[in-house]
């Protein structure tokens, strides 16, 4: 099972569960039922910063050079120091920017959801499913790596509202 999470602060979290190439969304509100629906995941994989800095990290900078747009963790403290304190009660956590999969997979978000947070908990969970089998794009520096789905990545596939589902790959 894997787990990916597009933290909020001032909303719900978008919470994905990727069981075998199933993927369900749930939108909670705490960290204790983030940490409750992802504590049995093998890797949880979050949109967000896993550190602080003023400014942009290396990391940040290396995504910026390879075409990505992302914001320094320095615009979004209070979601920052959330994921650190996640982190630290979850177990194998890695970060991810599911806008940059998503460009990377030629995503339009529009086509999948009303809400772009519920497409990005899913990019979120089948990074961490990609990650653990070594499939994942990784972008790395001193201060940090950010996984993102390379391109050639299967696109998942809208069900119904808040189910997704990842077409077979590998050794799923």
């Amino acid at each position: 099972m894997y787990c990916g999470v597009d933290l909020a602060v001032k909303r719900k979290s978008a919470v994905a569960k990727m069981i075998d190439n199933r993927i369900q969304v749930k939108f909670l509100s705490t960290d204790e039922e983030i940490i409750n629906y992802c504590k049995d995941a093998k890797v949880t994989s979050i949109d967000s910063p896993l550190s602080l800095s003023k400014g942009f990290r290396e990391v940040d900078k290396k995504m910026i050079r390879n075409g990505y747009k992302v914001l320094p963790p320095s615009f979004m403290v209070s979601l920052v120091k959330r994921a650190i304190k996640l982190s630290s009660l979850l177990p194998n956590i890695i970060e991810t920017h599911p806008t940059s999969s998503m460009k990377n997979l030629g995503i339009n978000w529009k086509e999948y959801s009303r809400k772009k947070d519920e497409i990005d908990a899913v990019i979120c969970a089948i990074t961490a499913y990609a990650y653990d089998n070594h499939l994942a794009l990784e972008i790395s520096a001193n201060d940090g790596t950010i996984y993102l789905l390379p391109k050639g990545f299967p696109k998942p596939i809208k069900m119904s509202e808040g189910y997704y589902t990842l077409p077979h790959i590998g050794n799923q």
